[in-house]
């Protein structure tokens, strides 16, 4: 199940890069639903790997880019047509850590792909520091705003899988296992789910996890907080590989422990 493309550049450190939903794909949607648009199609899609260009900037780490390819389109990490694949999944990276002996590992993605880092991050205690960009916090309403003629491609048939999707993320089966971690959001106040990342923060924050949440008060929404960003953000990830903060100081304003601005307004 645990599949993607594994660079490797003799470190203890690995980055685990969760892939995002990619324009082309999002655009299939109707065309696989319809049958117009072949598996080995979709499967040529998911061979687009983002953050490449990162990886190849900074060698100080080895990365593996996780493919999102278990179902028709994809599943956030953790959906395949009407059932979840998140403990087998889970089992498997596990053995892919070990496997390699790496030290410390970080959970790295952005919206579809904060999710994954996000969830991953919580339950596997081998899994050292999580950066989750824009994460979708409620997956299956996010599925009904982006396809919802065709949200039978996730959900399957099975009754109310769905609202288990939707609810997942406070779902205790994922916290049995965590371990104190180093824990970053990031968002605008304009994402889609801003509210219910600021929602989740205080669900967390109840069960003892700490988060730090770094925040865009501009007027971009979603893809374009990522797209317009990427310098801060490549000054986050490399600081987590380094364990500094050096980078991140010279973007940020920090207004209390747990929360900083972007300079960039």
């Amino acid at each position: 199940m645990l599949h993607g493309r594994h660079q490797m550049n003799g470190s203890d450190t690995l980055v685990l890069v969760f892939q995002n939903a990619a324009k082309p794909l999002n655009d299939a949607i109707p065309g696989i639903y319809s049958g117009k648009i072949t598996q080995p199609e979709v499967a040529e899609m998911h061979e687009r790997y983002t953050w490449m260009k990162f990886a190849q900037r900074v060698p100080s780490a080895d990365y593996f880019f996780v493919k999102d390819h278990f179902s028709s389109v994809y599943g956030w990490y953790l959906i395949d047509n009407g059932k979840f694949i998140y403990e087998q999944f889970n089992a498997e990276l596990t053995a892919f850590i070990q496997e390699h002996g790496y030290k410390r590992v970080i959970a790295f993605g952005s919206s579809k792909g904060g999710t994954g880092a996000l969830i991953y991050g919580l339950m596997n205690p081998l899994i050292t520091d999580v950066f989750s960009l824009i994460p979708q916090i409620y997956v299956a309403r996010f599925i009904n705003k982006l396809c919802p003629d065709e949200k039978s491609l996730f959900f399957g048939t099975k009754k109310g899988f769905e609202k288990q999707v939707d609810t997942i993320l406070f779902s205790d089966a994922l916290y049995r296992n965590y371990t104190k971690k180093k824990l970053y959001f990031y968002t605008g106040t304009l994402d889609i789910q801003f509210d219910a990342l600021m929602k989740y923060r205080k669900f967390l924050s109840k069960k003892g996890i700490d988060s730090e949440l770094f925040l865009n008060r501009s007027d971009e929404r979603h893809t374009r907080l990522v797209n317009q960003y990427t310098p801060f953000i490549f000054c986050v990830l490399e600081d987590l590989i380094d364990q500094s903060e050096r980078r991140i100081e010279q973007h940020v304003v920090t207004v209390n422990p747990s929360v900083r601005l972007l300079k960039e307004q």
